[in-house]
């Protein structure tokens, strides 16, 4: 897919038992340029027509490149057309996600508009920097806080366990999972459980919970290798990064089967150390597929010797970028993923759990889906737990960048 409908996102089932996720497609256009193009509205209302009415999960992101100041008038009257072609065509129109970044429109006037005309399934909400600071944004976002199906995603940043790899700009949001990824990026995801591996008294079963990161790695990768991809840009993806979406769960669960308390830091450090043993074994398995199928694409690719004339000098570079990716070689850019939400226990939102926030550092992206009932938040708790979140996101981000520099 090229031009104004931009790039899709295809998110295929992983064959394992817990949390198999369906497939989708997230699609991105320019709102303003696709009202205006009576043929460029008809091509995309058809193309998600099309993939309602296949049963694909499917997120439309619309963005405004310049002029704003009609932004909640032309969301409507693109949603008006939408719906009259998706109920021509008998699909499912609450099916389809919205996503929609900052105060363009405000999240108020999205809802209701997105409610109203065009049904009312997922909007989802990128925070961005501006609107961090936007008392309005705010005061807006907390009165939707009781509606399941708004979600504010506030981690527009894709890392990788691999030290030869830079970060990425997430900048989309990948239906039915809520991953926050790149608009131009292949995933497969799969779900396990931190909970199902401890006993009634919070004992953890290593042995077990190992073989089970065995087991869902192996199935999600064949169903990478298997996998159809629809666009050559997600064809390209798929082959230089081969991304996988590991969602570990169940953190506030095993917690509080643990008895431990949130506030304490002996209970981030215990989180900490186990998450921290999954993305070993996650890492193990990712370069013994190295060693026999070869090197990912994407990391010969940042090699630097590469761009240096033939001489010593580029010699030099070549065997020290050898030896670094001897230590760090792995054959999937991307495998752990964790939500903010897992770290509460099942229908607990209690603001305790919050401290658990520094565990997301450990996640190469973030999911934002079935968060817990937290209407009974002010707005000052609101805004405290995703500045909180943003604010460690941008350090990660500054980390990241210092690393790349040196």
């Amino acid at each position: 897919m090229t031009g104004n409908l931009g790039t899709a996102i295809l998110h295929r089932a992983a064959c394992h038992d817990d949390g198999v996720s369906a497939c989708g497609i997230a699609l991105k256009t320019d709102l303003p340029r696709t009202l205006a193009s009576e043929p460029l509205f008809a091509r995309l209302a058809g193309q998600i027509a099309d993939a309602l009415g296949r049963r694909l999960a499917v997120s439309l992101q619309l963005f405004w490149p310049q002029d704003k100041e009609h932004a909640t008038a032309e969301f409507e009257s693109f949603c008006r057309g939408l719906a009259h072609a998706l109920d021509l065509a008998g699909v499912n129109k609450t099916a389809l996600e919205i996503t929609l970044t900052g105060q363009t429109p405000q999240p108020g006037a999205a809802w209701q508009i997105r409610r109203d005309v065009l049904s009312a399934g997922p909007l989802n909400i990128i925070c961005d920097e501006p609107s961090m600071s936007a008392r309005e944004f705010w005061l807006q976002l907390w009165d939707l806080r009781a509606e399941t199906n708004v979600r504010a995603a506030f981690w527009p940043l894709v890392t990788s366990p691999c030290a030869l790899l830079t970060a990425e700009h997430a900048d989309n949001i990948l239906p039915g999972l809520g991953l926050q990824a790149s608009s131009e990026s292949a995933w497969i995801t799969a779900t396990l459980s931190l909970n199902d591996y401890a006993d009634s008294r919070g004992e953890l079963d290593d042995a077990a919970l190992a073989l089970a990161l065995d087991d869902v790695f192996a199935k999600a990768d064949l169903a990478h290798t298997n996998a159809q991809w629809p666009t050559a840009v997600m064809q390209h993806d798929a082959w230089m990064n081969r991304r996988l979406a590991i969602r570990v769960e169940g953190l506030g669960d095993y917690a509080k089967r643990c008895g431990l308390e949130p506030e304490r830091h002996a209970t981030l450090q215990r989180l900490r150390q186990i998450l921290l043993r999954i993305r070993q074994v996650l890492r193990q398995c990712s370069q013994q597929q190295a060693k026999m199928n070869g090197l990912l694409p994407a990391i010969d690719l940042h090699n630097p010797a590469g761009k240096l004339p033939a001489g010593p000098q580029r010699d030099r570079w070549e065997s020290r970028w050898l030896s670094a990716v001897e230590q760090a070689a792995v054959s999937h850019r991307n495998m752990l993923v964790l939500s903010p939400w897992a770290l509460f226990p099942r229908g607990n939102a209690d603001l305790r759990w919050m401290d658990l926030l520094p565990l997301l550092r450990l996640a190469d992206a973030c999911v934002f889906r079935d968060k817990p009932d937290i209407s009974d938040w002010n707005i000052n708790e609101f805004k405290h737990f995703h500045r909180r979140t943003w604010a460690m996101m941008r350090r990660i981000e500054a980390d990241t960048l210092v690393a790349e520099r040196l």
